[in-house]
């Protein structure tokens, strides 16, 4: 990598092609080109080095690649801010799919405060959709792969498909959409499609990996909700036990060590920290349904005793029990 950047600092940006197609721009302080994330380490490498050694189009490239892909980055915050109008490069209606690599930058979407866009993170962005995105003072660089899609069908396949699952892409290295998009930098780079045929098809590959990963996403919030009402439903189940991770691991059939990765990734929260939740949720309602002093709800509901109920109520709702039982009642 080192050596790379050594090279890297004795070339000058690369100009745009009469097509339009930019395969590599190097960074205004290419000793300012922020460090990619270890996962992302050999992804970057490899796009940078096949960018020291450009190849020029073919005769069909501009006719028949039907998109433009580059790996470029933002290291000046006065130079760069693009809202989506902008952000098209002269091709009307393209839509565009920007993937940090190593990095960041920010995303403003209309009416949200702006979003951190680190490694892993894209977004999807053009004329349709009303956004701007730019490099804040504060980052140390922006690194990114971008691909601008301005195939007349493909791109109005991938405007509705965004309109239907959302702006925003969170990916990893092995994941099949991000090798999808790679492909496309790379062969605007090497120009490594035998000829325009197979480069379109790289092209709906790259639309249909799109299609299937929002699909999947869909169905992980589903099988998500499934998750989080089945545990809830299994710890209100067995009250005034308190159930820890390995035990919930055990009613699922996975380690205590696959579940509680698997819980979090897809809730947030430790399975502990649910539980411990659910169990606050059950004090709140026989607070509201019941004049039961706090021994007895502590009991059922899986407190050692009236004191450590209100320790651990308090940490939760940053209130105590009776305050909240007076308050609501």
């Amino acid at each position: 990598m080192e050596q790379l950047r050594i090279v890297a600092q004795k070339l000058k940006p690369l100009r745009r092609s009469p097509d339009g197609v930019l395969d590599w721009a190097l960074a205004e302080s290419p000793d300012r080109r922020p460090a990619p994330p270890p996962e992302w380490a050999a992804t970057v490498d490899h796009l940078a080095s096949l960018a020291l050694s450009p190849v020029p189009p073919p005769p069909w490239w501009k006719a028949g690649a039907r998109f433009r892909a580059s790996l470029e980055t933002w290291t000046d915050p006065t130079s760069h801010s693009n809202n989506d109008e902008a952000s098209q490069r002269g091709v009307a209606g393209s839509i565009v799919l920007q993937l940090t690599l190593a990095g960041w930058g920010c995303l403003c979407l209309q009416g949200q405060e702006p979003q951190k866009i680190g490694p892993g993170k894209g977004f999807w962005a053009g004329k349709p959709f009303g956004s701007s995105h730019y490099l804040p003072p504060e980052s140390s660089g922006w690194t990114f792969a971008r691909i601008e899609v301005h195939h007349p069908y493909l791109r109005s396949r991938l405007a509705r498909q965004v309109r239907a699952a959302g702006r925003l892409v969170d990916v990893h290295p092995g994941d099949a959409l991000t090798a999808s998009l790679i492909r496309l930098v790379r062969g605007a780079i090497c120009r490594d499609f035998k000829d325009q045929f197979e480069a379109e098809l790289a092209l709906f590959e790259f639309v249909l990996t799109f299609e299937r990963w929002t699909r999947r996403m869909a169905n992980g919030a589903r099988e998500e909700e499934r998750l989080v009402d089945d545990v809830r439903s299994h710890i209100l189940a067995t009250l005034p036990q308190t159930l820890g991770a390995a035990a919930l691991a055990a009613k699922f059939g996975m380690s205590r060590g696959h579940f509680s990765y698997f819980f979090r990734k897809r809730t947030g929260m430790t399975p502990s920290h649910f539980a411990t939740q659910v169990r606050i949720q059950a004090v709140e309602k026989m607070l509201l349904s019941t004049r039961e002093p706090l021994k007895t709800l502590a009991g059922a509901c899986g407190f050692a005793n009236a004191n450590h109920l209100c320790k651990v109520f308090r940490r939760f709702r940053h209130i105590t029990p009776i305050a909240f039982r007076q308050a609501l009642r």
